[in-house]
Order: structure tokens, then C-alpha cells, then sequence
């Protein structure tokens, strides 16, 4: 199967411009901290190395705590779940893959759309009182969502060259030429062309995206929690309406 990138990144931004100007700034700003977050690793593969060893560490650990009588069964799930061969072992992760960044970034994905819908509603239930967009705020949503695409995109490419992960090493089931990256396994076989020597993340431009992301981080909480003295003279956490946003009610059923 072949894939264009410029066709695919056309998709993918329009589509996520489309569910930004759903959303509303707020809720894309936080998947922007948590891109941004991804594309300070890439810049530190140190870093990135560190935060998964101690992620290894605390898999072992567990796997330690589980009686030996369970460990075959524990061991043969984890196999099947996430199609690995642990052989027994405890599940270690691999920084040097690719394919372990991109399941990150999908777990960083979720996260970041259940924050957004828990902060964004009295409960995850969504009733009671929930934020809806303005204008502004969609239109602001769109921008924010269209770059997250573009992100996405430049991470995922990122991840498959391999160039800037932990041990700088390109994995072997990938194999590039100029201006292809193919990808291939024992099932499948994918060739994506016209794909750019250069991505986003070359030169200084990086580092733009990890100050906003931390810029974006403080203007998320100004615009949404404060801390107001109560009667008692205690100190809560008080929640705002973001700016952009509007409130409704939603009624139980």
C-alpha cells in the first residue's frame, strides 16, 4: 500500500482543524502541552532515556511483587495484549523504537482528551454546568487544532527515522530512500512517498513549540482555576470560565 504524504498531511490537518473549532481553544491547548512535551524528549534523548528506565524500574518492581504461581498466566496475557514475547520476563520498554513513541503519544492523546472533558464539565458524566465554545473560541480552536495536527504528523515521521530517539539507531523493520519511508512487517507492507527531507522539528523551530507548550500551560490554569480565600479564612480552588467559552446546562435524561 502507498501512502502520499502531502495528501496525508492535507487529511490530517484539515481534520483536526475541524474537531479544534468543535472543541474550543482550551481543550486543544492541552494536547498542544502534552505534543510539546514529546518534542522536548525528541530534543533530549537523554532525558527521554532516563524517564523510561525509571518507567522499566517500576514494572519490575510489580512484576516482583506478583507470586511466582501467577507470573506463567500474568506473562502469557501480556503477550497476547500487546503482541510482544516477554519469554517470561517482566514487559520492559524499549526507547530506542519507534513504535514505543508512537503508542506514548497515543496514550498522550487520550489523556489529554479526558482532561479536557473532566475540567470542561461539572463531572465526566458531562451533567450539570459544561463549557461550550464561542465563535472566538472555535476559531481560536481550529488554529490551535490545525497545528496539533501538523505536530502529530512531524512527531510520527520523527519517530519512524528513528534520529532522535534514545540511541540514535534506525530501527531495522523501517527502510528509508529519498524522499520514502517504508514500513514493512510479516503482515503488512506500507510505502509513504513525497515525504520531506526536513520536518518542524529541525533548527530553532522546536523549541518555539516547548515554550508555547509552557506558555500555554500557565494561560490554561489563569483561565481556568484560582485560589480565593473562603468565609473560614481557608484557601480553595475556585473555577473559572475559560475565555472563548460559554456556559450551558445540561440536563439529566
Amino acid at each position: 500500500m502507498e501512502i502520499n504524504w502531502t495528501l496525508l498531511s492535507y487529511v490530517v490537518i484539515i481534520i483536526f482543524a475541524l474537531v479544534g473549532f468543535h472543541r474550543g481553544w482550551w481543550r486543544e491547548a492541552i494536547i498542544f502541552v502534552f505534543l510539546a512535551f514529546l518534542i522536548f524528549l525528541l530534543l533530549n534523548p537523554s532525558i527521554a532515556q532516563w524517564i523510561i528506565e525509571q518507567i522499566n524500574g517500576v514494572l519490575s518492581f510489580i512484576w516482583d511483587l506478583i507470586p511466582a504461581a501467577f507470573k506463567p498466566t500474568v506473562s502469557t496475557g501480556i503477550d497476547a495484549a500487546f503482541s510482544v514475547d516477554t519469554g517470561g520476563a517482566p514487559l520492559q520498554i524499549n526507547p530506542s523504537s519507534g513504535a514505543t513513541w508512537i503508542v506514548i503519544l497515543i496514550i498522550f492523546m487520550v489523556v489529554a482528551i479526558l482532561i479536557g472533558r473532566a475540567f470542561l464539565a461539572a463531572n465526566m458524566a458531562r451533567t450539570g454546568t459544561r463549557f461550550a465554545p464561542t465563535c472566538l473560541g472555535s476559531i481560536l480552536g481550529g488554529l490551535l487544532g490545525a497545528v496539533n495536527g501538523l505536530i502529530i504528523l512531524n512527531l510520527v515521521r520523527e519517530y519512524l527515522d528513528g534520529r532522535n530517539l534514545p540511541g540514535g539507531v534506525l530501527p531495522s523493520e523501517i527502510a528509508q530512500t529519498s524522499g520514502n519511508v517504508g514500513i514493512s512487517a510479516s503482515s503488512f507492507a506500507v510505502r509513504i512517498s513525497d515525504v520531506p527531507q526536513f520536518t518542524v522539528l529541525d533548527s530553532f523551530t522546536p523549541w518555539i513549540f516547548v515554550g508555547g507548550g509552557g506558555l500555554l500551560l500557565l494561560v490554561l490554569l489563569r483561565n481556568r482555576v484560582r485560589l480565593v480565600k473562603s468565609d473560614k479564612g481557608f484557601r480553595k480552588i475556585d473555577r473559572l470560565r475559560p475565555y472563548g467559552y460559554r456556559e450551558i446546562d445540561v440536563k439529566v435524561k
